[in-house]
């Protein structure tokens, strides 16, 4: 499902679950593994990917007081200028950048709402697996 306007579409991706310490992140991937039969984990350095990539479960505190919100962008220098005229400043110093070193593939919002930080990104960023149906 996009949200936005005409020009700008939202996805949501997932969500990013913080863990005070590390030990903290493992106890919160095994009660997801245990009790809610999350299995087979793509781990990146920061976190555990469900296999759905609809959560994220960092493996310490990552941005964000409880965590983040990820959404999807058909067009990142729309997004940030929709986003920018809505009130929402981007955080340049969150931005990761395409191999070209210009082109801006992930970036937060400065604002963190609800104690969760957003980010909009491109469906081809690092973590971005396509899951299987």
């Amino acid at each position: 499902m996009f949200l936005g306007n005409d020009e700008v579409k939202f996805e949501f991706a997932h969500v990013g679950i913080n863990a005070q310490t590390p030990e903290e992140g493992e106890r919160m991937k095994n009660f997801f593994t245990d009790v809610m039969g999350y299995h087979d984990y793509r781990e990146i350095p920061a976190s555990f990917f469900t296999v759905d990539n609809k959560m994220e479960l960092m493996k310490k505190m990552g941005k964000g007081t409880m965590g983040h919100l990820g959404f999807f962008v058909n067009d990142m220098p729309k997004a940030i200028e929709y986003l920018e005229s809505k009130g929402y400043p981007v955080d340049y110093d969150t931005a990761r950048y395409e191999e070209d070193g210009k082109t801006i593939r992930l970036i937060f919002i400065k604002e963190e709402i609800n104690g969760f930080r957003i980010h909009i990104t491109v469906k081809k960023a690092p973590f971005y697996v396509e899951a299987e149906n």
